[in-house]
Parts: structure tokens; C-alpha cells; sequence
């Protein structure tokens, strides 16, 4: 394996880790695989689990690029005012456009965890050269199989009509808290971060042209997307696309978000290595049966 520190970028200054296999083991036409910031991590990635699989690939004969969008890790800040939708869009086309001046890639994989899986999703509806998208929690759309199961065990708990009752009771009462306040006893509320999805129907129509271009898909979702609570659901979100057998989708109920325990890490990396060989597999149409005889 090798590893180098590069330097590129027209619009700002980026950095980023280029990890090839060696020259007896590499797969010179295969795709290159490009990780993709999540939200403010650098290009480690969260858990470390961008550089585990960087490497990994490499031991595969794949190579590689792990790099920080602008303000982000050694990446310096961009001297315009283009929003960041735009600028990391941007800024990983000129990624591939130096990838394939440099190291002579002509297709690339785009692999990303959350924002990282987002902005993935957006450069690949733009840029042809994007064979293979890897999301890990990726959009996460409830369906009704998603309400039953998880409403379902709740009706017939006592519990559950219990709080019901009393939530609606402190309303009545003006209580906005569990111990019957009325929210004014100066406790600090820590702001959250909340991740905007775009309609279902928009994300649908991109995937479906995505899927009509013959990308292939690689979409893990873990314990901590509250929109996703059973195999295949991503699947069945989009009806309208037809996938065919060019998506994988795995569930890790009991993973979180950032993949912190290394059980989970290695099981992702396994089967994200094995899609990416399974991406050197020419796809054939299949042979159309010969029609029976009638006897």
C-alpha cells in the first residue's frame, strides 16, 4: 500500500490522502474511490472508518482519495460566498478531474456518511463519470410497513396509553414538562442539529435516473436513523426506481451513527470491499429461456 499528500484545487487550496495498492496488485481499470467530508469530520472520517476502508481497498487492488472540502481539516476556506451545496459540489468534480489527470482514473466511486452521502447523491446526478454510490445513512424515507412495525408492539402496551394520557393532560394543564413545570425553570436547552430531506418525489426522480444511467448502489443504514427500522426499506421507498440487482442495501440495527464500535466498523468495511469487487464483474444480460414444448 501507498500513501501520498496531495495538493489540488482551481476554486480553493484542497488536501487530501491518495492510498493505492501496490503496482503487482492493482486493477488498472477499476474505479476510483472518492470519501466524501461528513458534516465538519475531516477526511479520516468518523471513527476513522474512511481511512479503514481507504485502506482496505487498496489491499484489494483499488485505489483511492480521501480529501477535505474547503474549511474543513488542511483544506483552506474558499474567498467567495458559493453555499457549501454548491462549493463541495464543485470541489469534488475538481477532485475527479485531477484523479483522472494524475492518475489517469476514468470512473470513479463516491462513498459518504450522512452530509457526506448527500453531497455523494448530488455529484453523481451531475457528473457521467460516477459509476458506484456508497451512502451510509443515507435519506431515510418512513413507509407504511415502517409505521406498522413501529407503532404495532406499542398499541398493546399499557404504558404507552399511560403516557399518552398524561402528556395530554399537562397540556391541558399548561405543563410543558414531565415534572408538571411550566417550562420557565431556567434549565439550558442545547440547540440541535437537525438534517433537512429534500421531498421523497425529488430524491425518487434522481435515483430513478441514477438507476437508469446504470450506476450501482451501496447503501448501509445504521440503528440511528430514526426513518429506517427493517431490511430493505430503502428499497421499497422508491417504487418508482428500478434498482434491479444493481443495489446493495444492508440494515445495522444496533450500530450508531459514526460506526464507533469496531465490530460494526469491520463488518461495514467487509462488505463495502466486497462490493467494490463485485463492481469488476461485467454485467450480462440475462439468456432468455428457451420456450417449453407442449406435451
Amino acid at each position: 500500500m501507498i500513501e501520498r499528500a496531495l495538493r489540488f484545487g482551481e476554486s480553493a487550496p484542497l488536501v487530501g490522502i491518495l492510498t493505492e495498492p501496490e503496482p503487482h496488485g492493482r486493477h488498472p481499470d477499476a474505479p476510483v474511490t472518492v470519501f466524501l467530508n461528513s458534516g465538519i469530520i475531516h477526511r479520516v472520517g468518523a471513527s476513522r472508518l474512511y481511512v479503514q476502508m481507504a485502506r482496505r481497498l487498496a489491499e484489494e487492488g483499488f485505489t483511492s482519495l480521501r480529501f477535505d472540502f474547503s474549511g474543513i481539516g488542511d483544506s483552506e476556506a474558499r474567498r467567495d460566498s458559493l453555499p457549501f451545496e454548491k462549493s463541495a459540489v464543485v470541489e469534488t468534480r475538481e477532485a475527479l478531474d485531477y484523479l483522472e489527470r494524475v492518475v489517469g482514473a476514468r470512473s470513479f466511486h463516491l462513498m459518504g456518511l450522512c452530509s457526506g452521502a448527500d453531497m455523494a447523491f448530488a455529484v453523481a446526478q451531475v457528473d457521467p463519470r460516477v459509476e458506484g454510490l456508497g451512502q451510509l445513512d443515507p435519506y431515510g424515507y418512513r413507509t407504511f410497513r415502517w409505521y406498522l412495525r413501529h407503532y404495532g408492539p406499542r398499541v398493546l402496551r399499557l404504558s404507552t396509553w399511560t403516557h399518552s394520557l398524561r402528556v395530554r393532560l399537562n397540556a391541558l394543564l399548561g405543563r410543558t414538562d414531565p415534572e408538571g413545570g411550566n417550562g420557565s425553570s431556567g434549565v439550558f436547552v442545547a440547540p440541535e442539529y437537525r438534517r433537512v430531506f429534500p421531498p421523497r418525489r425529488e430524491v425518487e426522480a434522481g435515483m430513478a435516473a441514477l438507476a437508469k444511467r446504470g450506476i450501482r448502489f451501496f447503501v448501509c443504514f445504521t440503528g440511528d436513523e430514526p426513518a429506517i427500522n427493517y431490511p430493505g426499506q430503502f428499497r421499497e421507498s422508491f417504487p418508482g426506481v428500478d434498482f434491479g440487482d444493481r443495489l446493495e442495501e444492508i440494515f445495522m440495527p444496533f450500530a450508531d451513527h459514526t460506526f464507533t464500535h469496531p465490530n460494526h466498523q469491520v463488518q461495514v468495511v467487509d462488505r463495502f470491499a466486497g462490493w467494490s469487487r463485485s463492481m469488476l464483474i461485467p454485467q450480462t444480460p440475462p439468456i432468455p429461456s428457451a420456450p417449453s414444448r407442449a406435451r
